[in-house]
């Protein structure tokens, strides 16, 4: 094997170490051979103390943690692998230094730009609608739940959520609301939950439930509870051809 050569202080802690030796070693990190590891973690620390270099506490704390998994490895087998832990703790470092890494690259790119502040945006105190405002806040509290529901299923994979909140796609209200109205001209009367199918983000649940309040606050659409055989309460839209939609202006926006 050849000599390991050591840049001491290079390491920020243990851990960063391990898999330093780990990787050096070509092993695989479920399959860490201790007594090899061990060795070459010793002779690092005994660098650091002939530069007489302060070696600091969790680096002891390691080294006592090793020869004590060391030590199991001598005794009979066990259906517990004594080394399953310390792969769990390099497995969350290795993850957090990626993901610190990746943030790093970006803190580099974006660091400089400036964001400009949300505009507030004022209620129109002149509106009056006569709707149950609960149906709308009880159907935006269910797809909220689903949203969360699905949110929850990809906390598996953490390294995976950092691009979505760094590449965040812009939903435009605008472009939600020729959405909606599209969908209601081809049909007349659209059941609210069908609006937010093809939604896979908060930005986009949020900016196609803004989009249908700006309809219901311009007369665009009415609504109306229905229930289902099962009990089931169902929200009905309905296209109001009164409200000076004139047939031109539906035709362009079927063909948008």
């Amino acid at each position: 094997m050849s000599e390991l050569v050591f840049k001491t202080g290079a390491y920020e802690g243990p851990l960063e170490l391990l898999l330093a030796l780990i990787s050096k070693n070509k092993m695989n990190i479920f399959d860490i051979r201790i007594s090899v590891i061990f060795d070459q973690y010793m002779a690092y620390v005994e660098e650091m103390r002939r530069m007489d270099m302060e070696v600091a506490g969790e680096f002891i704390t390691m080294a006592a943690e090793l020869m004590l998994i060391k030590s199991k490895m001598l005794l009979p087998k066990t259906e517990e692998d004594p080394r399953e832990e310390l792969v769990r703790k390099l497995m969350e470092y290795k993850l957090a230094k990626a993901a610190a890494e990746l943030l790093a690259e970006r803190e580099k790119a974006f660091g400089g730009r400036f964001e400009k502040e949300t505009d507030e945006i004022k209620p129109d105190k002149n509106a009056v609608l006569n709707l149950d405002a609960s149906l709308l806040t009880n159907a935006l509290s269910k797809l909220l739940f689903k949203m969360a529901e699905k949110e929850k299923e990809e906390e598996n994979a953490p390294i995976e959520l950092i691009n979505p909140l760094i590449k965040k796609k812009i939903v435009s209200i605008p472009g939600r609301i020729v959405n909606v109205l599209r969908k209601m001209v081809k049909r007349r009367a659209v059941y609210f939950d069908e609006f937010f199918e093809d939604v896979t983000s908060r930005s986009a649940l949020v900016a196609t439930f803004y989009a249908i309040l700006e309809l219901l606050k311009a007369g665009r659409i009415s609504l109306e509870r229905e229930y289902s055989a099962d009990g089931g309460e169902n929200i009905l839209l309905t296209l109001n051809r009164t409200h000076g939609l004139r047939q031109k202006e539906s035709e362009a926006i079927s063909n948008v």
